[in-house]
């Protein structure tokens, strides 16, 4: 059986990785980042693609080649696509979770696997939602994993995707914040776009921006 897994290079992708070695010794694990050369695993017939925070987008060529294609999406039903962790932050969202579905050319459309979901405390952040997820998506990839090594049929949740996929650009509008905004939108936009290491909301003032601090260290997750 050929085994393929797309995902980033860190911690929690290589958990994910050593998790489908424990099961399929010779799978094929292929790690990169945005922007990173297409790997040319997915360029022969195999059995299994499994995505995993995958940088990269498979294409319709590619996902014809594999009998069976998931990807693990970092955020629940509600919150397809970019941004997810922001929005679902922004809209004060009461719960948040983790998705597993079957792949399409148009990302986090496919039919819906599993979904997990847990609360969202008062006090999270996107940096501690984040955590909160890869958590639940790793214990949630473990079973899917033992169930296809098994040849156990996958499951089928009745849920669907609730809205179509949020854009990068949707998500970096999130953090404009603009001086006729009220203090409780403000206050909506900074928690949702706050995470260490990286730019976050700012403040555009007739086209002068002003950039708010974010902490500059290394995120939990």
């Amino acid at each position: 059986m050929r085994v393929v897994v797309l995902s980033k290079a860190d911690g929690f992708c290589k958990s994910a990785q050593s998790v489908v070695r424990l099961h399929w010794p010779d799978a094929e694990c292929a790690d990169g980042a945005v922007g990173d050369q297409r790997p040319a695993c997915l360029e022969r017939a195999g059995d299994i693609l499994i995505s995993f925070l995958s940088p990269w987008i498979v294409t319709r060529a590619e996902l014809a080649r594999f009998r069976t294609a998931i990807n693990f999406h970092p955020a629940s039903t509600d919150y397809p696509g970019s941004g997810c962790y922001n929005f679902a932050l922004y809209d004060e969202a009461p719960e948040y979770g983790a998705t597993c579905h079957h792949m399409l050319p148009k990302v986090d459309t496919g039919d819906v696997i599993l979904e997990r979901r847990f609360p969202v405390k008062a006090s999270d952040s996107v940096e501690t939602l984040k955590l909160a997820t890869m958590e639940t998506m790793l214990g949630m990839f473990r079973d899917i994993c033992a169930l296809l090594a098994e040849g156990h049929p996958l499951p089928r949740a009745d849920r669907s995707w609730s809205r179509k996929p949020y854009t990068f650009g949707e998500m970096n509008a999130l953090k404009r914040l603009t001086d006729d905004m009220t203090p409780d939108e403000i206050k909506r936009r900074v928690r949702a776009t706050v995470y260490p290491g990286y730019d976050g909301p700012y403040y555009d003032r007739d086209g002068v921006i002003e950039r708010l601090p974010v902490p500059q260290r290394a995120p939990l997750a």
